[in-house]
């Protein structure tokens, strides 16, 4: 079983939150610039990691040098979650073969 996805390995998936927690699922953190990749639009990322943050899906972590840096990871049920979304993935995956 792989852990976590590439951006290439998730673009199908339609559901901004779901693209997030898959793609920082196996991973320690993951930078604001790498999000950036997965979603193109700056508003609807910013949205939708609040959202998952006051959902105790995922933690913030800002490095305060210059300019700043901010990284994201899961929390625990953030892990739970993608863990299940994983398996969801796969088993459509082992279905398109």
């Amino acid at each position: 079983m792989s852990l976590g996805f590439n951006v290439e390995d998730i673009q199908d998936i339609k559901i901004p939150p779901v693209k997030i927690l898959l793609f920082i699922y196996g991973k320690e953190e993951v930078r604001y610039t790498d999000l950036t990749k997965l979603i193109a639009s700056r508003g609807t990322l910013s949205a939708n990691l609040k959202e998952l943050e006051k959902e105790e899906l995922i933690k913030r972590r800002a490095v305060t040098t210059k300019p700043i840096q901010t990284y994201y990871s899961l929390t625990e049920k953030g892990h739970k979650i993608a863990k299940a979304f994983n398996e969801v993935k796969e088993r459509i995956a082992e279905f398109k073969k």
